[in-house]
């Protein structure tokens, strides 16, 4: 037996053993077979190297104090030109290569295969090599060469060098951009155009690109030459075109100076020279680009085509925003804003402009075709929502949307939307709640007000148009862009089982119109929100008669309010941009002139309106963002954000809703969204939805200050600083009662405690500011732009175990994640 046992032992150990060798085999077979797939030069020619990149450019010979800013332009289209992106390039880059490029490693794996698996794979996956012979160097060169001359260095150059790396097999291509002498306008001539033309270009010279001093370059002769063209196709001379006329430079006569003339071309066709003045207009209106078009309207200046027995869209709505009228002469900027304005109207899939010249005469008639989009829209959004104070879960919202709803290019939507959260922490865990409700609105394309005036022809009781007292045309106001009114309802209902059914109506009427490119205004005369409790628990009250604050937040109120807002911002392509909104809003205070008129104080407290007190409150708001571009690859951003609410009247606490607070993707970036205030009030311990709602304030500072810079290819890094708090003034303290208990005196002296800094005091400003740094990535995807920021808190406002300005006690409270789409400011 026991040998037997022993030759069994034996003939285990030789089976593992055969395993082992075969396990190991296998391992080596597998780790070669990798080794050789993984090869980045197995197809590389033997007369060849792999591309592996560049290095950094190298920029000689110019004057950075007086170049810099041309310099920078410059820079970019010479990285542009000479940029080529090797096998395995990190986002695009030219510099920096991922450590495995394996679409290289499938192509060297899959190249001569005839089996059908590699062949798909590599025509799926594999990428060729990218070879020195393919780059071409000395192209680029050239070419690089030639992006310097167009932009004045005539005496600039590129040159380049073969880097040899550890592999024989593999080379870097170094750049040296030597840019010399930058050539300057010294002076600027306009010849051989006509008086009337002549005197268009002397009364705008003050917008010319081509002055003397400025960069003797391609891009701004160019540019002269459209200004020029637009001009006097502003003008009237509808066939004029920017070939019409050619630059002439005398480089010789001064050193490093170009002597310009602009000269018109000889023999230009008659209807070139003359000014066109728009005809007739006749307007297409079809469903599809197929129809038969079977009825008319119109008069002698304007004609209407259309299928049916009326017109699908009154024509009044396009003529708002139709700029070019009869009469008048061709403006090519008018043509641009008319076709822009109606499309942004979103009624039509297509829009065509068509100017023909009617014989023997000065006039061009306008031919316009516009096809309707289909005028229905049915859609479907889901959403999952994850709370900081531990509430998660899903949201769904279905509606439709109609247009040209009542022939005036009015656009209706109406969508139902519910949603289901689970508590998953705090002392309410398993504690789930829903939500669900309608949302409505109409928009109409004009602003629909007594105090703006009608946007149409004034006529008389006979039809004909009205006129001033000098005989002329009262003309209708005009808009930068279509306004728009809009008017919005909504309902929802919210259950909180074991504590309250909750039900808030709210409404607004509102206005949207742009006066010019850097203003636009939204003006809304009356935004309604109700919030009542159809019901509670006896849980819920006492949760109300222990923590007095939530009565504040959670209690009824009706927020009769108005609010107007400006935005400024500087002219599109500048190379400085900045933008200033402000925003103000007041609540209860003509509900209260109304109480006076029927003999109550204006500081009578807890006025009823809907057997609701109503909220009595005026809030400012302003928000600044400037950027200043550094070179073509990075950006500096401030912004600041500030807002105070004052409280009077008829009520001494601002809605919860109204409240500001700070923290998150797009505040304070070191910390979660509502961590930070009231002022030195640090939250309540393990109560994070408690503290969610005492966290705002009615005075906010945000500042905002960071650096971004492209890292290679679509992906950017960012490096910021952010400081800010928020303050309150109302009182969230616990009153103490002659029938409390010790303990109870005791928590209510603990909890007032805490609400001793919540209050703004200059004084204490500097060590009430939270402040954080942090890092971030953003992957520019052009329509769409993902962030990602780490935050890493410096100081907080509220005392610590930790003295001095750096008082966060723990590593694990002084970071903060955030991924978002689309800039914090």
């Amino acid at each position: 037996m026991r040998s037997y046992r022993l030759r069994q032992i034996a003939s285990r150990q030789t089976a593992y053993d055969r395993m082992k060798k075969a396990l190991q085999r296998s391992i080596v077979f597998i780790s070669l077979t990798g080794l050789y797939a993984c090869s980045t030069t197995k197809t590389v020619p033997d007369d060849d190297q792999l591309f592996t990149g560049l290095t950094k450019i190298e920029y000689k010979g110019y004057d950075e104090k007086q170049q810099k800013e041309h310099f920078i332009n410059t820079q970019e289209e010479i990285e542009a030109a000479l940029a080529t992106a090797p096998n395995g390039a990190l986002f695009g880059s030219p510099y920096y290569r991922t450590p495995f490029p394996y679409r290289l490693w499938i192509y060297n794996y899959s190249y001569g295969s005839h089996g059908k698996f590699k062949q798909w794979l590599n025509k799926s996956f594999g990428k060729a090599p990218v070879l020195m012979s393919q780059i071409n160097p000395s192209l680029r060169a050239s070419v690089g060469r030639s992006v310097l001359r167009n932009n004045g260095y005539l005496h600039g150059d590129v040159s380049f060098t073969e880097v040899p790396q550890k592999s024989k097999k593999k080379m870097k291509i170094g750049y040296t951009v030597n840019l010399d002498s930058l050539f300057l306008v010294d002076s600027m001539a306009y010849v051989g155009f006509p008086a009337d033309m002549q005197q268009l270009i002397d009364s705008t010279l003050d917008d010319a690109y081509i002055k003397k001093g400025v960069p003797f370059t391609v891009a701004n002769l160019d540019a002269e030459r459209q200004r020029i063209s637009r001009l006097m196709r502003n003008n009237g001379y509808y066939y004029y075109q920017p070939s019409f006329a050619s630059f002439l430079a005398d480089t010789f006569d001064i050193p490093n100076r170009a002597k310009l003339r602009l000269q018109m071309a000889d023999s230009l066709p008659q209807q070139a020279l003359q000014k066109w003045y728009i005809g007739s207009l006749r307007m297409t209106l079809q469903r599809t680009a197929r129809e038969q078009l079977t009825d008319s309207a119109g008069r002698h200046f304007l004609k209407l085509y259309y299928s049916g027995k009326k017109p699908p869209i009154r024509p009044s709505v396009i003529l708002r925003d139709l700029k070019l009228r009869p009469r008048q002469l061709y403006s090519y900027d008018k043509y641009i804003a008319s076709m822009q304005n109606i499309n942004s109207v979103g009624l039509f899939s297509s829009t065509d402009f068509k100017f023909v010249p009617r014989e023997g005469t000065d006039s061009l008639d306008l031919f316009l075709t516009c096809t309707f989009d289909k005028p229905y829209d049915f859609y479907f959004e889901t959403s999952y929502k994850n709370r900081t104070i531990g509430r998660m879960g899903p949201e769904a919202k279905i509606g439709f949307t109609r247009r040209n709803a009542f022939r005036g290019g009015e656009k209706i939507d109406i969508n139902l939307h519910g949603s289901y959260e689970w508590q998953t922490s705090g002392n309410d865990s398993g504690n789930n709640s829903y939500s669900y409700g309608v949302d409505g609105s109409i928009e109409f394309p004009r602003i629909i007000a007594p105090f703006i005036g009608s946007e149409e022809f004034k006529r008389d009781k006979n039809g004909r148009l009205k006129r001033d007292k000098n005989g002329k045309i009262i003309r209708p106001r005009t808009f930068y862009s279509t306004p728009w009114t809009v008017a919005k309802a909504s309902t929802d209902i919210i259950m909180r089982p074991g504590y309250y059914k909750m039900h808030i109506v709210s409404g607004e009427w509102s206005y949207r119109w742009q006066t010019s490119e850097q203003r636009l205004h939204q003006f809304s005369p009356l935004t309604v929100k109700y919030q009542y409790k159809n019901s509670y628990t006896d849980k819920f009250q006492s949760l109300l008669e222990k923590h007095p604050y939530l009565s504040v937040t959670m209690g009824d109120y009706f927020i009769p309010k108005m609010r107007y807002t400006y935005t400024y911002s500087n002219r599109s392509g500048s190379r400085y941009p900045y933008r200033w909104e402000t925003t103000i809003e007041e609540s209860g205070n003509f509900v209260s002139l109304y109480f006076m008129a029927k003999g109550e104080k204006w500081n009578t407290e807890n006025k009823e309106l809907f057997k609701t007190p109503y909220s009595q409150f005026l809030k400012l708001e302003t928000d600044y963002t400037k950027t200043w571009t550094l070179d073509h690859q990075s950006q500096l951003v401030g912004h600041i954000n500030a807002g105070i609410i004052w409280m009077f009247g008829n009520s001494l606490n601002y809605p919860f809703s109204e409240g500001f607070w700070v923290g998150g993707a797009n505040s304070i970036r070191a910390f979660s969204a509502r961590s930070i205030g009231p002022g030195d009030f640090r939250g309540i311990p393990g109560d994070r939805q408690s503290s969610y709602l005492i966290q705002n304030g009615n005075s906010k500072l945000v500042m905002n200050l960071e650096y971004r810079r492209r890292l290679f290819g679509s992906l950017y890094g960012a490096m910021f600083f952010d400081a800010g708090n928020i303050w309150s003034e109302r009182s969230l303290t616990m009153d103490k009662t002659e029938d409390m208990s010790a303990s109870d005196i005791a928590e209510a002296d603990e909890w007032n405690d805490q609400f001793t800094g919540t209050k703004f005091q200059f004084k204490n400003l500097f060590n009430q500011l939270a402040t954080g740094t942090g890092l971030g990535l953003r992957y520019d995807l052009e329509f769409l732009v993902i962030r990602v920021d780490w935050g890493f808190g410096l100081h907080v406002p509220y005392k610590t175990s930790k003295s001095g300005y750096f008082n966060i006690e723990r590593f694990k409270d002084m970071h903060s994640l955030h991924l978002a789409i689309g800039y914090p400011f």
